[in-house]
């Protein structure tokens, strides 16, 4: 048997009962045949590495308006006109980004009725969390198959996003700290699971599985923050963006201070807590979150605030076509 298939210290060195009966051959040799959950985990292990080293791979899993669009978001002189010509050549975009910039997460005084409008009263920074937001709703959280698991996955990461908005608004930082951290810090989880159910290594069955979807749900909680990284990192997105895909789940890794990876790390206890029918521990009781010095009662607002935007968010490319 290779070594690429040998591998029994990933499956505790019992077969497990889906794998294909042992065949003896003409020389008298028996050969274990193997199933593809039993490979699946060192399959997950190459994608993994492979999509963290093709770069040009994933800059062009943006769609190119997408990528203009923030190049713009990244020049001190951009200007509204210049945006609003840039994403009218995608006119999906364009319907979407009026329609963010219009729901309450925005809360304008006065509808915004077009994408000139809406840089002039959001800001650049706020047009390319929205832009994101846009394109990663309509065409990121589309994994055929699994369409249950990564729904519920899309409303979790929105209601992170709206909690770190809310919590680099509370706290004073950086907006690179908020909304964009929130949205994309599990991106690489997405990315992974798509480029498996493409080679037909992962199916909703086999994730499920008692046994054998617990070693598949492990590695991609291993790999999802480097991939999340080198995503982030393809499309020159902010040091802090980044940072947080990397670290959310090890914010104190080497002893350094990561302060947006800690931020995201406050607001997934948040959205957890957040999330409808959600069963998990306060927020109050959470490292990241009593770290960050937050009182009883703006902690009890943020929660409440998550609450009210979250279904408005949701709304959000649900229905939408994929971008171009």
């Amino acid at each position: 048997m290779s070594a690429d298939i040998n591998r029994k210290t990933l499956i505790g060195g019992a077969v497990p009962a889906t794998a294909k009966p042992a065949v003896t051959m003409a020389n008298g040799r028996t050969t274990q045949m193997v199933s593809i959950a039993q490979t699946a985990p060192i399959r997950i292990d190459h994608f993994a590495e492979n999509i963290r080293n093709d770069t040009k791979a994933l800059r062009r899993s943006l769609p190119d308006v997408a990528a203009e669009a923030l190049q713009l978001c990244s020049r001190a002189g951009a200007d509204a006109a210049a945006m609003e010509k840039t994403l009218a050549r995608d006119p999906f975009i364009s319907a979407q980004v009026i329609s963010i910039a219009n729901s309450p997460l925005f809360a304008p005084r006065m509808p915004i009725l077009g994408v000139r409008d809406a840089v002039v009263r959001i800001g650049l920074d706020a047009l390319r969390d929205v832009v994101l937001m846009v394109v990663t709703n309509s065409t990121m959280f589309r994994v055929r198959g699994f369409e249950g698991r990564v729904e519920v996955l899309r409303r979790r990461t929105l209601a992170s996003a709206a909690a770190a908005r809310l919590l680099a608004t509370a706290l004073r930082v950086e907006s690179e700290y908020g909304f964009l951290a929130g949205l994309l810090h599990n991106i690489g989880e997405l990315v992974l699971l798509e480029r498996c159910v493409q080679e037909g290594i992962v199916t909703p069955a086999l994730l499920e599985d008692p046994l054998e979807g617990a070693m598949i749900r492990e590695r991609f909680h291993f790999h999802h923050t480097s991939v999340g990284g080198a995503l982030c990192r393809a499309w020159k997105l902010p040091a802090g963006v980044i940072e947080a895909a990397e670290y959310h789940h090890d914010y104190k890794a080497d002893g350094k201070k990561r302060f947006a990876a800690h931020l995201v790390a406050a607001a997934d206890a948040i959205a957890d807590y957040a999330m409808p029918d959600a069963n998990g521990e306060h927020p109050n009781t959470v490292a990241a979150v009593t770290e960050l010095g937050l009182t009883a009662a703006q902690l009890d607002t943020l929660i409440a605030q998550v609450k009210a935007d979250l279904p408005g968010l949701a709304s959000v490319g649900s229905t939408a076509q994929p971008a171009r």
